[in-house]
């Protein structure tokens, strides 16, 4: 008696057809809308397979960046990439060690003011602002520099203590920036 019912069972519902595959046979359904979906179709969903057009996200939330999002990022990797460039410029060849920490916590920093972000996006807005950051902390290094040397020169000319110094710092401050970019980038990847 119950293989009769089984039976029945089967022969009142007939295997549907995929909505996007008509030549595919399923017997899956998607769990939002309840279309017929078959296993190329498929997506797993929080609590079940969803087809392609419910199964998508409506945006991406490692990706996107809201405008507050997008100001403070630029801030902080300025800000970051500005004492990163200073601070090169300053300790010379061991401030490509000191960028390697700089690079991790400005990443670090980024993470914890705008959230954790992934992708093109926030590299896009990362990347510059370090390196444009970094770039002013060493004209404001340079600066400091040229400030000190002009007021110890007196009536000399303190050209040959400047270009000795910016031969001498200024490619390690350059390393550094890129090295802190660099770092930056494969934690925000």
């Amino acid at each position: 008696m119950t293989s009769d019912a089984a039976t029945a069972d089967l022969s009142e519902h007939p295997p549907l057809h995929c909505y996007r595959h008509p030549d595919r046979e399923t017997w899956v359904r998607c769990g939002r809308c309840d279309q017929p979906i078959c296993s190329r179709c498929a997506m797993q969903g929080p609590v079940g397979l969803r087809c392609k057009t419910c199964g998508k996200p409506s945006r991406d939330p490692l990706g996107s960046l809201r405008p507050t999002q997008l100001a403070l990022a630029a801030a902080v990797s300025l800000g970051g990439g500005a004492i990163v460039g200073y601070v090169g410029s300053a300790m010379q060849i061991f401030g490509l060690v000191a960028a390697f920490f700089g690079g991790g916590l400005i990443a670090e920093a980024l993470d914890r003011t705008v959230g954790i972000k992934r992708g093109r996006r926030i590299l896009a807005i990362a990347l510059p602002g370090i390196v444009a950051g970094g770039l002013a902390g060493v004209a404001f290094s340079v600066f400091g520099w040229w400030q000190q040397m002009m007021s110890f020169a007196g009536s000399e000319e303190p050209g040959v203590l400047l270009d000795a110094y910016l031969f001498s710092a200024l490619p390690f401050a350059l390393l550094a920036v890129l090295v802190a970019a660099g770092v930056a980038a494969a934690r925000l990847r």
